[in-house]
């Protein structure tokens, strides 16, 4: 149907319903699903294209799969905004891709789709991570993903080298793909509880020609055995705070956490839960209505001569300070700091390791105490 009538749905969605709007959108008849750039109000914009002729099923079949995605999710339906476009002569699956560029993360990192032959951004030498949309989440134009890879490619700046690392969540791969091409050595791991995801992740490898590099797998944090230097999550809040005490367990000490997918007042929490396994918060960014955040354990702040003065409740916005600012680097590096969500100091107590002065037991996970469980629920974003 190259130049055949078709319709685009635009639908609007809060992140956490990204995914599952998308797999609505397939289910309806969709013939190809795309993200947009986000919205004035930081959702996720999805477009579809449908043949011409199927406005009836899609408009009788897809705001009831979306009633049920609000009420699954817990969302107000008033969040969700669809409307129908039709587009005559042309094809769709041409089409769409005019409104898709490259997205620059940093001057070392650039994300675009295959078929992008034009200019472009970042350095000569900067890699370039080609990235179609597909069924799972994480093309790198939201600001949740965007945010994520910022803070790494910030911390690699710094001179930080960390040589195990984990993508929680993975989604399309778009985490574990940018840890593969900007540190050649080392190892990662990518992990979705969604089995459809990781079809695409592994696609995605293929387009990358990073094949072998890493095997993106369907597996929960509770299946892994072993601990990482960083951890990548753009998870949900709620998914973040269920698997608080697992990802003290799976982080090494020094280890750091980069936690993206939180709504902006929804940082506060994320950073309460993971202090009690003695994260401390380094960074927090913020974008439209999203923040993301990077926290560490174990590494030295004694000997530090200047320590980060950032309070961990409020974030900086993307959209008014440059994007090439650096962290402090607590990896392979010898500052650190933060506050806690209250504004004071969270490194006062801590000893030239960066521990609690209180007791440690050797084996024991800090905060481990807490005999609360939670459902692992971390399908991924990208």
């Amino acid at each position: 149907m190259s130049m055949e009538d078709w319709v685009q749905a635009t639908l609007a969605v809060p992140e956490p319903a990204a995914e599952a709007a998308s797999a609505a959108l397939f289910d309806c008849g969709a013939g190809g699903v795309w993200e947009d750039v986000p919205d004035e109000l930081g959702r996720v914009v999805l477009r579809a294209g449908f043949a011409q002729g199927q406005e009836m099923r899609l408009m009788s079949e897809l705001p009831a799969a979306l009633l049920a995605m609000s009420r699954e999710l817990e969302l107000d339906p008033s969040d969700l905004a669809l409307s129908l476009e039709p587009r005559p002569g042309e094809d769709y699956a041409e089409s769409w891709k005019r409104d898709l560029t490259p997205v620059e993360i940093s001057k070392a990192l650039v994300i675009a789709p295959s078929w992008w032959d034009g200019p472009l951004p970042g350095d000569p030498g900067a890699a370039i991570l080609r990235l179609d949309p597909g069924s799972a989440f994480g093309s790198g134009h939201h600001p949740t993903t965007f945010m994520c890879l910022k803070i790494l490619c910030e911390l690699l700046e710094t001179g930080a080298k960390p040589q195990t690392i984990l993508d929680l969540g993975a989604g399309s791969g778009v985490l574990a793909l940018s840890a593969a091409l900007l540190l050649p050595k080392a190892a990662v791991t990518a992990i979705d509880n969604d089995p459809d995801t990781i079809f695409c992740a592994k696609s995605n490898l293929e387009t990358n020609n990073l094949t072998g590099r890493f095997e993106p797998a369907t597996a929960v944090l509770e299946d892994l055995d072993q601990e990482y230097d960083l951890i990548l999550a753009n998870l949900t809040r709620n998914a973040v705070l269920e698997l608080a005490r697992e990802l003290g367990r799976k982080s090494k000490i020094p280890g750091r956490l980069i936690i993206s997918g939180l709504l902006a007042d929804q940082a506060p929490d994320v950073i309460k839960a993971l202090g009690a396994f003695e994260f401390i918060c380094e960074r927090h960014l913020g974008q439209a209505e999203w923040s993301a955040l990077s926290l560490v354990r174990g590494f030295p702040v004694k000997e530090s001569q200047e320590r980060v003065k950032l309070d961990a409740t409020a974030s900086e916005d993307l959209s008014m300070n440059s994007s090439n600012e650096f962290i402090s680097s607590m990896i392979g590096g010898d500052r650190s700091g933060g506050h806690d969500e209250s504004g004071h100091d969270s490194t006062d107590d801590t000893d030239e390791n960066g521990h609690d002065s209180g007791d440690d037991d050797g084996g024991h996970v800090p905060g481990d105490d807490d005999d609360s469980e939670g459902d692992n629920n971390e399908g991924g974003k990208g």
